[in-house]
């Protein structure tokens, strides 16, 4: 997918140096993941402590995300050489080999990161089977084998918009992964329901923000072609509008902290206000069908990740509304890097 910015970014002469590499990697958007892994570890752990492994959990999303953008211009090649070929490897700037090296690299040390971030917090329990390093390895594991079969063998078959709502539904589990039970502010009672040492409401968030990028990737998928059959793109706004309707109905998910009623009361609203500009781009990209509305909505929705991350943290740590403020404050570097480096 390519943002409208792109057209600029992608006929100017780049050079050598570092500014191919930064288009290879896509920078612009790794915040999303950032944020997610933010989100999701203060969830389930109250605060951004143990700092530790939150940076390797921080670590191991931004290596997996950049691999899964460097193994994408690696499948893509082919097609970039006729529609974009001023990326950075149909350019030349890049070699194939080069990049798949480097993105199997990153790929690898991404769920290293992820087994080193689990191993720290298993304690005693590091080769049990429901240990944080079992959990983490796994979650990243499997968030690595659907970064390969989305930019490889499944990207161009039905199952691709699956795999990519997975992938950013594994990010967010991801961040819930080294959770520990009775350890944490989270669970109370060894009777808490959870999932696999997840707790429910960790689930919810994950299939909720999963569905927001699988009905995205459908809006997206074909945005280079200038005349789209309207049912699909209406089929993709309605899961980004379920997707959306999940993040805001997470108040109604049994958790066992205590939330605020006042805040779970106008969480729901601010999920609403905050949707408006996004529903109204989306349903407008599937009525005009033109790849530049498709583009305008395709960012707008994955620059939206951040701001539902920043609203999650606040309903679940509003005493501490800094958490919020910090996670929000990433959209930042995503609106500045945006301007030169597509997100898409």
């Amino acid at each position: 997918m390519k943002s409208n910015n792109e057209d600029a970014s992608e006929t100017a002469p780049t050079g050598s140096g570092i500014v191919p590499w930064l288009r290879l990697l896509r920078l612009s958007a790794l915040p999303t993941a950032i944020s997610n892994i933010l989100m999701a570890f203060l969830l389930v752990h109250q605060s951004w402590t143990p700092s530790l492994e939150l940076c390797l959990l921080v670590l191991a999303s931004s290596l997996l995300y950049s691999a899964g953008m460097v193994l994408n211009d690696v499948f893509d090649i082919e097609t970039d050489r006729i529609q974009r070929p001023n990326r950075p490897l149909p350019s030349g700037q890049i070699s194939r080999t080069t990049a798949t090296t480097l993105g199997y690299v990153l790929l690898f040390s991404g769920v290293l990161a992820a087994s080193i971030a689990g191993w720290v917090g298993s304690g005693n329990t590091t080769y049990l089977l429901n240990s944080t390093f079992a959990r983490a390895t796994a979650i990243a594991m499997l968030l690595a084998v659907c970064i390969v079969l989305y930019n490889g063998p499944l990207k161009r078959t039905i199952f691709a918009p699956f795999l990519m709502g997975s992938c950013r539904g594994l990010n967010v589990l991801l961040g819930t992964s080294t959770f520990i039970p009775l350890a944490t502010g989270m669970t109370t009672s060894p009777s808490a329901l959870t999932i696999l040492g997840i707790p429910l409401v960790a689930w919810w968030i994950s299939i909720s923000i999963g569905t927001l990028i699988f009905g995205v990737t459908l809006l997206g998928r074909n945005e280079a072609v200038e005349s789209q059959k309207r049912l699909p793109l209406f089929i993709a706004c309605a899961f980004i509008v379920a997707g959306i309707a999940g993040i805001g109905g997470v108040v109604y998910c049994p958790v066992d902290i205590e939330l605020s009623p006042n805040i779970q009361g106008i969480y729901p609203m601010i999920v609403a206000v905050i949707s408006l500009t996004i529903i109204r781009r989306v349903l407008g990209a599937a009525v005009v069908a033109t790849p530049a509305a498709i583009q305008a909505g395709v960012i707008s929705v994955l620059r939206s990740l951040i701001i539902f991350d920043a609203v999650i943290c606040f309903l679940f740590a509003p005493q501490t509304e800094h958490y919020a403020l910090l996670v929000l404050c990433l959209l930042i570097p995503t609106v500045f890097l945006n301007r030169y480096i597509s997100a898409t």
